[in-house]
């Protein structure tokens, strides 16, 4: 009688043949996978198979683990945390500015390090138009970067994690036991002393629980694979914030806690031994801080001083809706000129017709000029902006305005002197004039265009429509532009949002988008009386400039010694 063969089937296949079907699993089924048996054990902790694990999560594929020995071991470290630079493109809450980070894996230091996108004008200048010798342009060639200096989040492979949160909410939490995944990661983002931040994984609000009235981030108007909750009375603690359960931890948001924290004369506070993320015990006074989250510590029997603290959300954009593609040529990230507020970043965004959202109940009033280029009547809410804003302006350029003009604007808007040299002759047959004014009428755009604020300003917050043409087709043609600065660019009428400080009656103005390029648009603020410009952000630029600048000062540290010596 032969002998029947015992071992399981996957077992007996050749050992590339075991590889190859291993290479296909998760990381997940791969721990599993591990505890069958000593074989697939040997088998799952192969680096040819996570290697690509790590890879897929960044854009410059790596061939080292370093810091630490094995693939697999780098991934474990910052597991469940890949999301990050992953999605690379980050945005924050935070009132009324915001913050645009970018997300990377520094390969040196074995870190996910996020760091602020920053802006300046660079060289500026002021002309007049020749279609309208009374508008000003403003010239833009802003310098963007990212601020090396100080890191808005940095996760190292052996970062302290907090003790267990205590249970401050027993009717949350007792569903829900403590878990790594509701701890908080302290981060090495502070030189100054007393400062500390640490990073916070948060889930998901279901849809079915979010309406207009929900305060979530990021808001509706913005495109997300998913949100979470904005707001928050204890301090994100409960369990419906914190996740208990790798499948409950959200992608596409993360918080970060910052507070002030003084110890008698000790910079740092308490510390207790703790174990990192790869399994190492750390000795007690080295690191590994314990905080109990809106509590105070205590340092020797001392009690120490607690600031309030300060939590921030943190939401990704879909990939999908800032990439340009053929049909969708002007979405992504732009870098806006904003006179006396500086440079700020929108997102553009170019929703399918079944994505529309209706428009702003702040464009009634614009409603048929949109459509026909006649005008309706100013609020009077909507001409104190107008003019409160040109107050802003005018401060932020060192000019003065009378107060007959401040009077002017209130009484009489600026629109009436503007749209009848630069619109009504322009709009009396759109369609006809389109016609006339492309030659290849057949590939003209369409559809809407919407510009949302990542960073703001007093007046207009981030998350907020910064101007939104509803029709760059045939419904919102104004001309073609036969001026030499905007020689053959497609003009359409638009809507600017505009806000006195603090967001107070915020409404929206007639304005003309002059789509220069795509790289490059410009607005026409007909009551104003300028044309500022916004410029393309490129992603990838700012990406090489990370390794750059890291190549450099690696390069400089290695000279350095010999140098000196000389």
């Amino acid at each position: 009688m032969a002998e029947t063969n015992s071992l399981p089937a996957l077992l007996a296949l050749p050992e590339e043949l075991i590889q190859h079907v291993l290479v296909y699993l998760e990381p997940i089924d791969l721990a599993s996978i591990a505890r069958a048996c000593k074989r697939l054990h040997e088998h799952s902790y192969d680096d040819r198979i996570w290697q690509p694990l790590v890879n897929r999560n960044i854009p410059t594929p790596i061939g080292q683990p370093k810091p630490l020995k094995s693939f697999r071991e780098l991934y474990s470290a910052h597991h469940p945390h890949w999301f990050l630079p992953r999605h690379r493109i980050w945005f924050s809450d935070s009132e009324p500015s915001g913050k645009l980070v970018i997300c990377r894996y520094d390969p040196q230091q074995g870190s996910i390090v996020g760091h602020a996108v920053v802006a300046t004008r660079g060289h500026h200048t002021l002309h007049f138009w020749e279609k309208n010798r009374e508008v000003v342009i403003h010239s833009f060639n802003p310098q963007v970067s990212l601020d090396l200096d100080r890191p808005v989040l940095r996760l190292d492979v052996d970062s302290a994690r907090t003790n267990d949160q205590p249970d401050n909410h027993p009717s949350d939490r007792g569903y829900a036991p403590p878990s790594r995944f509701d701890q908080e990661i302290l981060m090495d983002t502070f030189v100054e002393a007393g400062l500390y931040s640490s990073f916070m994984l948060c889930r998901t609000l279901p849809a079915a629980a979010i309406s207009q009235g929900t305060s979530v981030w990021p808001p509706l108007r913005f495109f997300a694979n998913s949100r979470t909750r904005g707001v928050s009375r204890d301090g994100f603690n409960s369990s419906g914030h914190r996740p208990s359960r790798l499948s409950e931890v959200s992608e596409n948001n993360f918080r970060i806690r910052k507070w002030v924290e003084y110890a008698g004369r000790r910079s740092s506070p308490t510390l207790l031994s703790f174990t990192s993320p790869n399994g190492l015990s750390a000795a007690l006074g080295l690191a590994g801080p314990y905080f109990a989250a809106g509590m105070a510590t205590s340092n020797g029997g001392r009690m120490s001083i607690r600031m309030p603290e300060d939590i921030t959300t943190y939401s990704t954009l879909p990939e999908s809706c800032y990439t340009p593609t053929p049909d969708k040529p002007w979405q992504g990230i732009w870098c806006g000129d904003y006179s006396g507020h500086g440079c700020e970043f929108i997102v553009i965004q170019q929703p399918d017709k079944e994505d529309e959202k209706p428009l702003p109940h702040g464009m009634d009033w614009l409603r048929q000029w949109l459509r026909e280029g006649r005008r309706g009547s100013s609020s009077s809410e909507s001409s104190y902006a107008s003019a409160q804003e040109e107050v802003d302006y005018a401060e932020a350029t060192g000019e003065r305005l009378s107060v007959s003009e401040l009077d002017d604007d209130i009484g009489e808007s600026s629109s009436t002197r503007f749209s009848s040299e630069a619109v009504q002759e322009d709009t009396e047959e759109p369609r006809q004039s389109e016609r006339q004014g492309v030659t290849d009428y057949k590939n003209a755009p369409s559809g809407r265009l919407e510009a949302i604020k990542l960073t703001g300003d007093p007046n207009i917050p981030r998350g907020e429509y910064t101007f939104i043409a509803p029709d760059i087709g045939c419904g919102g043609f104004v001309r073609i532009a036969d001026e030499q600065i905007f020689l053959g660019a497609r003009v359409v009428r638009s809507a600017g949002h505009i806000a006195a400080r603090g967001f107070q009656g915020d409404s929206y103005t007639p304005s003309q988008l002059i789509m220069i390029s795509h790289d490059t648009l410009a607005q026409f603020w007909e009551d104003f009386g300028h044309i500022s410009y916004y410029k393309r952000v490129d992603l990838e630029a700012l990406m090489r400039f990370t390794v750059l600048r890291q190549t450099s000062s690696s390069q400089l540290r290695e000279r350095l010694p010999s140098e000196t010596s000389e």
